[in-house]
């Protein structure tokens, strides 16, 4: 797994969608930093061209409809984009320990896959969740047992994974109602939006 996936999964995911000009990538990264604080900033323009020449992007020449050039060079998902963008969010949803933010960004764009493979994924994590309880009890034991910080981290540990297989048994029982009816498949709504609270 990249050591941070996140604002490479949400490039790919973008660009999975309709193609953008880097300056217009940037636009949309700093208007989603209020919610994913903890994006890096980094230079968007090296991570489209290092995306490109990893082969994961594609790239063609359009019209500018603004500033002092005529055409703009926009991108688009190659083939082997698809690819890795699946892998990327495959990694990121199984994986126990990814980042809140990782998360957060994989789980917006589970809506661009068919229903039935986000349930697939969620229910893969679901088991991934429980193996990593059931060694948690291994390592941890009761946590009233436990002292101190020892408590505090053992019962830390323990509320949260409780809370995500909470989380996780929700998910798979709206992704198994046939009743419920997201704007789903390549849709996971808007990109930004204007009324967000950008305080």
């Amino acid at each position: 797994m990249h050591k941070d996936p996140e604002r490479e999964l949400f490039v790919l995911g973008l660009l999975r969608r309709q193609a953008h000009s880097p300056y217009a990538i940037d636009k949309i990264l700093r208007d989603h930093l209020p919610l994913y604080r903890q994006f890096r900033r980094g230079n968007v323009y090296q991570l489209v061209e290092r995306l490109c020449g990893n082969g994961y992007l594609t790239a063609r020449t359009a019209a500018a409809r603004r500033g002092p050039h005529e055409s703009k060079t926009v991108y688009r998902l190659s083939g082997t984009g698809e690819t890795r963008f699946r892998d990327l969010l495959h990694g990121v949803i199984v994986d126990v320990q990814s980042s809140d933010t990782a998360l957060e960004t994989a789980f917006v764009l589970l809506g661009q896959l068919p229903r039935s493979e986000a349930l697939a994924l969620m229910l893969e994590r679901m088991r991934e969740i429980e193996g990593h309880e059931r060694r948690l009890k291994r390592i941890f034991g009761d946590a009233r047992e436990r002292g101190g910080a020892g408590y505090f981290a053992a019962a830390h540990a323990y509320h949260r994974t409780r809370s995500e297989r909470r989380f996780l048994e929700d998910a798979v029982r709206r992704l198994r109602d046939r009743s419920w009816q997201p704007q789903w498949v390549r849709d996971d709504g808007p990109i930004s939006s204007a009324t967000r609270d950008r305080r």
